[in-house]
């Protein structure tokens, strides 16, 4: 097995990915132009192996997951990704058939959004793949989505399925059973998320969302960090949680994993909240760019942070509401 040098795997591999302003990774920053009444939007999410994803999974999958999750980010605050920094810490194990499929995964995602990598560092990790990555994009300021706008009276609003990934990972692990069609499809939303970015869409959010924020860590535990943010309370219809039909056919009545879907991690889809009366359009705008955007829940004026289930008209509360960090 062949191991080059850091500098001969940053110009093989990684130069060919950077964009204008990068100066072909040769220099340690970057410029960036900011078109004229612009802010810049910026998020920093990282992942590392067996806490983000499995040490097995392929590893053009790996890079693709490390642009996602910071993707999401971008998306739920009403923005299209512009490009990206990444830190690379790389196992000792590594040779250049890692980094070259590794690489190949970035390709494909930047030409998939259009981004493009500045720059960034690759340092060693001895036991495991860690990935930090720094997403940019450019808005209208007053287009930008924060978590603390949400209203009482808001509804609340989801972009496409839930839990897809939380049950994707107990089936990678062995810890659940299904039909293997069931298996790929809910396996595959773990390893490569899909976050909703689409024109329409983002034009949603910008014009009628109150708050908005990405669901990683689960919907339950990412709807109580809107809240705290915004001041308010929620209650999340449990029956109108959207399924894909491998989910609900997996799911059914079992409770244990109906609060798998509600409380796990990884989904990347928009969490927001918007006035009752626009909920039509907003629905309408997002459908025009086959996004799926469902009716969940509402925003209450009570206990900051408070998220209540509603199952079956019993409101119920998740004491481990969402996957920590620690």
């Amino acid at each position: 097995m062949k191991r080059s040098g850091e500098f001969h795997w940053i110009s093989t591999y990684l130069a060919p990915l950077a964009g204008a302003g990068s100066f072909g990774l040769r220099d340690d920053a970057a410029l960036m132009d900011v078109p004229t009444g612009k802010s810049v939007v910026v998020t920093q999410d990282a992942i590392a192996s067996g806490i983000h994803f499995l040490p097995d999974t392929p590893l053009d999958l790996v890079a693709r997951k490390a642009l996602r999750v910071n993707i999401s980010d971008i998306v739920a605050k009403a923005a299209v990704p512009h490009s990206y920094s990444m830190a690379l810490g790389v196992p000792d194990i590594w040779q250049d058939k890692d980094i070259a499929s590794f690489a190949s995964g970035l390709a494909g995602d930047q030409e998939q959004y259009g981004i493009q990598l500045t720059g960034g560092d690759i340092y060693r990790s001895p036991d495991r793949l860690c990935i930090a990555v720094t997403m940019f994009a450019m808005i209208d300021p007053a287009h930008y989505k924060s978590r603390l706008g949400a209203n009482d009276g808001d509804v609340i609003m989801v972009t496409g399925t839930i839990g897809d990934a939380a049950l994707g990972l107990k089936l990678a692990t062995g810890e659940l059973q299904a039909d293997s069609k069931s298996t790929d499809y809910l396996v595959n939303a773990y390893h490569l998320p899909d976050p909703p970015v689409a024109t329409a869409a983002l034009a949603a959010i910008a014009q009628y969302s109150t708050a908005s924020m990405d669901i990683s860590d689960g919907l339950v535990g990412d709807c109580r960090k809107l809240c705290v943010a915004s001041n308010v309370s929620a209650v999340i219809d449990r029956s109108s949680i959207p399924l894909s039909d491998a989910a609900a056919l997996l799911v059914s009545d079992d409770d244990r994993l109906w609060t798998t879907i509600c409380t796990g991690g990884d989904d990347y889809q928009v969490l927001c909240t918007l006035p009752a009366s626009d909920k039509t359009e907003f629905q309408r705008m997002c459908a025009s760019d086959n996004v799926m955007a469902t009716h969940v829940g509402c925003i209450k004026d009570a206990t900051s942070g408070s998220v209540s289930l509603d199952i079956a008209g019993k409101w119920v509360s998740i004491e481990d509401d969402s996957f920590s960090h620690f």
